[in-house]
């Protein structure tokens, strides 16, 4: 009976650890199975030189919660009482040959500032946030979370611009042709396509938009590092009585017929493969590792149309620690900042995709923990810690000896590095230790195809470009991650977890049948009353 469960959740990633703190909320025995040492999957840190490194946040939206989709999530499993969110200073500023802008938050100052670099483009730009802000607007809230009134709007405002957006199936790239006349600023409005895809001309527009919405309404960090966070949900299920192990390996998924039963993993403490048995099998590995590793069937991806489907880019990460604090070094240093070689080319390249630029000269991002109080180094440590990032393809990193790796990584970092000393002098010599993470580093990290963190491409919106809440042809089994609805990122898959974790508690159909159903005979009795009333 001790390896008897309702849920078991294979990996403790963000959107898997999400799921198990509702369910485990909710009453329901979870255990959740994580192959590292630690959960939070890219929600993590590790130590270098006695500070602590950022594996994967940057910065997380943070819209007001009436635009929210997110607050109502934390709220509900109590994160605002276990975790710190630091807000940053400004969304980002950008760097390239003729430009050095920073972009502030909230879309009047936004298009205040756009307005005076590109006059010419006022409309457009005035259009483009409204636009942007619509979509934000209608996805600002689950039906989970919306109460009756809420819920009878989106039948008539909400669900509407879905359909439309789901009929039109928009491109970021045509769309931001039709808008604006200036390709510089196209390529600014666009500027952070590596955190979502690597084509403007394929990126669905309506993913584009709730994205960088939220993102113009406001960022934070987890202080103290995303492990932070990874660790509150953790605590969320222990104290519910789950139970979260590390180190244990999912070998198979058992099933009886078609119906997920259970699964067998390798606990690497106690040396030994173990069986456990639940109700519902939740996988936040990919759809092609779960079919063709897990299950003994080896069922056909082909039925589940995940075959078809293309994996997203992947990403590096040069880890850097400073010796000084780089705020007092470069005191005009912002929090985040975007490097840009493409930014006097016109903005039709960008539909040959990313992977078309060479891997030295792409947009790349940098990160300067040093400008908020980010809790990663200990009070009285005068050094600080940054990362640059980028885009990456497992492809540019297989296939090489050892020594042809290593030796390929030293000049990546070389070269990076001499690209933030462009708009950083002597950075160099302020540098105390770096370390080189690729695609390479990704696959083998999060174990995704092609090292991809973003799941399968977002080419178009609610068209089955995701993976599906639950599985079409193994009962009992579902999916949570980047890979499925609304998407990659923190945002993404913190959703998405929870979007499983109440399908599985109230199924969708069911919930939004019931809610239908009351919301017209409520508005049949009010009709009534007002008839009653009046003649």
């Amino acid at each position: 009976m001790n390896n008897k469960f309702d849920i078991i959740i294979i990996g403790a990633g963000l959107a898997g650890l999400t799921a198990g703190a509702t369910l485990a909320k909710a009453g329901k025995k979870v255990l959740v199975l994580e192959q590292h040492n630690i959960v939070g999957g890219c929600a993590t840190i590790f130590k270098r030189k006695g500070l602590k490194i950022e594996v994967g946040l940057h910065k997380m939206d943070w819209p007001p919660e009436h635009k929210s989709i997110k607050h109502p999530i934390f709220k509900h499993l109590g994160i605002y009482d276990r975790v710190k969110f630091v807000h940053a200073d400004s969304l980002w500023s950008i760097k390239a040959d003729g430009l050095d802008i920073t972009i502030p938050y909230g879309y009047e100052n936004v298009i205040n500032v756009l307005s005076e670099k590109f006059p010419e483009d006022k409309e457009g730009i005035k259009k483009y946030f409204a636009m942007i802000d619509e979509y934000l607007s209608s996805s600002s809230r689950l039906p989970y979370n919306m109460n009756l009134l809420q819920f009878f709007a989106s039948l008539v405002k909400v669900i509407p611009s879905k359909i439309k957006a789901k009929k039109r199936q928009d491109k970021v790239g045509p769309i931001l042709d039709s808008l604006i006349k200036n390709d510089k600023l196209k390529r600014i409005l666009d500027v952070n396509l590596s955190y979502y895809h690597d084509n403007p001309y394929e990126f669905s527009w309506w993913y584009h938009s709730v994205g960088q919405a939220a993102y113009y309404n406001g960022t934070v960090f987890v202080k103290g590092g995303s492990q932070e966070l990874s660790n509150a949900l953790r605590d969320i299920i222990l104290e519910n009585g789950g139970e979260v192990k590390t180190l244990c390996n999912v070998k198979q998924i058992t099933t009886e017929g078609n119906k997920a039963t259970g699964v067998v993993y390798h606990d690497k403490r106690a040396k030994q493969d173990v069986v456990a048995y639940a109700n519902k099998i939740i996988s936040n590995a990919s759809p092609t590792v779960t079919y063709n590793e897990f299950l003994s069937d080896k069922t056909n991806l082909k039925e589940e149309k995940y075959d078809k489907l293309e994996n997203s880019l992947s990403l590096f990460s040069i880890y850097l620690i400073f010796k000084n604090k780089f705020t007092e070094v470069y005191p005009d240093s912002k929090y985040s900042t975007f490097f840009t070689t493409t930014y006097n080319e016109k903005f039709s390249e960008k539909s040959k995709g990313l992977k078309s630029v060479n891997i030295y000269d792409r947009d790349m991002s940098f990160t300067n923990y040093d400008a908020l109080d980010s809790g990663l180094v200990e009070e009285g440590d005068n050094r600080s810690v940054g990362v640059l990032c980028g885009s990456a393809y497992l492809d540019e990193w297989e296939n090489l000896s050892p020594e042809e790796y290593k030796e390929k990584k030293e000049i990546f970092a070389q070269k990076m590095i001499d690209r933030l000393e462009q708009y950083f002098p002597n950075v160099r010599d302020n540098i105390e230790y770096y370390e080189v993470a690729t695609a390479k580093t990704m696959k083998r990290y999060v174990k995704t195809p092609e090292g991809t963190l973003y799941g399968f491409k977002q080419n178009g919106f609610l068209k089955g470009d995701r993976a599906d809440l639950k599985s079409k042809t193994i009962k009992n089994l579902y999916f949570c991650g980047a890979w499925g609805f609304p998407g990659g990122g923190f945002t993404g898959v913190i959703v998405n977890g929870y979007l499983v974790a109440k399908n599985i508690l109230f199924p969708i159909p069911l919930y939004m049948t019931l809610r239908i159903l009351t919301c017209i005979g409520l508005s049949a009795g009010v009709i009534a009353l007002l008839l009653k009333l009046f003649i």
